[in-house]
């Protein structure tokens, strides 16, 4: 008897495993909690689809795995400055609008549209979240705040700096927070400009390079300030107040920063494209999107779903809309696969 339930066992689960097998794959790469993945499950059950879901770290890793991990990714969800560089190589596909009903009941800031809708790759992208760049500091270290609001971003590379500091280790952003104290673009090709910027991280006492670990290290207390990404600040933010803990960090935006802005794309390696519109439309939905705003804690290009993290989620926190009145923002650009190819070098003979 117990080895006939055995076999029928065994043959509920080869009948469960080929059920499986037999769903549609859909392929999503994405930043680590960056979407609610029970909203993914509820776009499997609705779709009867299989979401294959992997994160990465970096717009720089997410364009490794789409070069050479042989996947056939049907959704990224990467940065402006990728998102040019992957149309330009002609590794994008342009976003058919006509498939995305949920379109029609959205409407995009305008400081959003701003960052892609003249550009040539706003035809391969619908937008997801958008942000800034700022340093994410600890309210318990004496004299931190002052400092900031006295010397801006620059306070990240003070030589003498008595703050244990946290730098990006990402070479558009660690290269770009230099050239910001220099008050330069963050897009300049002149080498003079670079070469000044590379002296100035070498220069810089940074007791760690980190990523998305960067934030809650400073919540934590093993770092003083760190620059991070405006929603890593309100992930850490909001994970706390969840849990009751004291907040003993805050955020400072410079006046004159990066603004960025994450988007949807379908990379050409799809094997169903009509699925992958399916995926955006459903994350376009304004209910959907708001719960997964709440989920990821990053600042929504829609109005509609921005309103709704106000008047709903009380989401009224500084800092949460990217481009307050007085203040200037410039976005990254992909200038060229040598430019980026210096800003690795740059950051890597840093890291050296």
């Amino acid at each position: 008897m117990k080895r006939g339930w055995i076999l029928a066992l065994v043959l509920l689960s080869v009948v469960v495993l080929a059920g499986c097998r037999g769903k549609e794959e859909l392929h999503v790469l994405n930043w680590g909690e960056y979407m609610d993945e029970d909203l993914i499950a509820a776009f499997e059950e609705a779709y009867g689809v299989r979401v294959v879901y992997e994160t990465v770290g970096s717009n720089e890793m997410m364009e490794t795995k789409l070069k050479t991990s042989g996947v056939p990714y049907d959704i990224m969800i990467p940065s402006d400055y990728m998102i040019d560089k992957l149309s330009q190589e002609g590794l994008l596909l342009e976003i058919d609008t006509d498939l995305l009903p949920n379109l029609e009941n959205v409407t995009f800031f305008e400081d959003a549209l701003a960052l892609y809708e003249n550009e040539p790759f706003g035809a391969y992208m619908i937008p997801y979240f958008f942000g800034t760049v700022g340093i994410i500091f600890n309210t318990n270290v004496e004299g931190i705040a002052t400092t900031l609001e006295e010397e801006g971003i620059c306070a990240l590379f003070n030589p003498q700096t008595p703050y244990r500091i946290g730098m990006y280790d990402s070479p558009r952003d660690a290269v770009g927070a230099a050239l910001l104290c220099l008050e330069y673009s963050v897009n300049t090709v002149d080498a003079g400009e670079l070469a000044e910027a590379e002296t100035l991280l070498s220069e810089a006492a940074f007791a760690e390079f980190g990523e998305d670990n960067l934030k809650l290290e400073v919540a934590l207390g093993n770092l003083d300030m760190a620059l991070v990404y405006s929603g890593d600040y309100f992930d850490m933010l909001f994970i706390y107040e969840e849990e009751g803990e004291d907040i003993t960090f805050d955020f400072y935006t410079p006046l004159h920063t990066n603004i960025w802005i994450d988007a949807f794309v379908i990379p050409t390696t799809s094997k169903n494209p009509e699925m992958a519109h399916a995926f955006i439309n459903f994350f376009l939905d304004i209910d959907t999107a708001a719960e997964n705003a709440d989920y990821v804690g990053y600042t929504p290009v829609i109005v509609e779903v921005y309103d709704i993290m106000l008047e709903e989620y009380e989401y009224d926190y500084d800092h949460y809309y990217p481009q307050p009145e007085g203040h200037t923002r410039e976005v990254y650009r992909f200038i060229s696969n040598e430019h980026s190819n210096t800003l690795f070098e740059i950051l890597s003979r840093i890291r050296d």
